[in-house]
């Protein structure tokens, strides 16, 4: 699908939905203010509307996600970079799980010894942190992780969403 296509379909849609509901072209300037907000669902686009969330929980020693948005070696240590995020879950809809960055992306190395599942298929699997630099995940590019007080990684885990 071409650019044009996709930009086109989406301003027919959002017509169509104006149109149908009740809207005029004289629409009152707040009538805006009350659309649901655009989130991020594990990496897809969707609403929130008048869904109640509530904040993810991270297992036992975790107290951070974040993104992983690359992975190299760097003389010999692996080192990534990464997005701090927060995390909330929709209370009806377990499966509906929306990430918001929380800072600014930030580099961190891997302590030595440290412990890094990722997920093959449904079950996680211990890899060593090297196993990041050419390697595709298999579910979302987010982890718990924790860090130690050289704020070096010494453990993260995959998160799993259906």
């Amino acid at each position: 699908m071409n650019h044009r296509y996709v930009s086109a379909a989406a301003v027919l849609a959002s017509a169509a939905a104006f149109l149908a509901a009740g809207g005029s072209a004289g629409a009152a300037p707040n009538a805006a203010a009350g659309s649901p907000a655009a989130s991020v669902k594990a990496g897809s686009a969707r609403t929130t509307g008048a869904t109640s969330w509530k904040p993810c929980h991270l297992p036992a020693g975790y107290k951070h996600f974040f993104k992983l948005d690359s992975a190299k070696n760097v003389r010999g240590k692996t080192v990534v970079r990464v997005t701090p995020e927060t995390c909330k879950v929709n209370t009806a809809n377990d499966e509906d799980v929306v990430y918001t960055p929380s800072g600014t992306a930030r580099t961190l190395v891997f302590a030595s010894g440290a412990s890094v599942k990722v997920l093959k298929d449904t079950t996680t699997v211990q890899v060593i942190p090297k196993w990041l630099v050419n390697h595709r995940l298999a579910n979302s590019p987010y982890f718990y992780y924790r860090v130690n007080s050289h704020n070096q990684i010494t453990a993260v885990e995959e998160i799993y969403h259906p």
